[in-house]
């Protein structure tokens, strides 16, 4: 199972999520979670995993609605002086990264 971290705009959406969303899309947003810390390179996994093209880190997105998806970055733990060899970096879980 991998570490994470998660930005301030991660938290903030997640504060969002627990006041202003329905039970059911807090519930997707545990379970996909915890299926990205599981294996976060699985492309058949929950939420139709996309590894982003053309960017120098690798980057996924899973779907956690319609219009959200959660945005997230595989690491070398040791940028985040973290024991492990890699971690993930969860950057937002509200938004599209087409609207960044």
């Amino acid at each position: 199972m991998f570490s994470y971290i998660e930005l301030d705009k991660a938290l903030d959406d997640r504060k969002s999520i627990l006041k202003y969303y329905p039970n059911s899309v807090r519930a997707k947003l545990d379970r996909l979670i915890k299926d990205i810390l599981i294996d976060p390179r699985n492309k058949i996994a929950v939420g139709r995993p996309e590894q982003l093209k053309y960017t120098e880190i690798e980057t996924w997105s899973r779907e956690l609605t319609k219009k959200d998806r959660i945005f997230y970055t595989i690491r070398a733990g040791s940028e985040y002086n973290m024991p492990d060899e890699e971690i993930v970096v969860f950057h937002y879980y509200l938004g599209h990264y087409d609207d960044k």
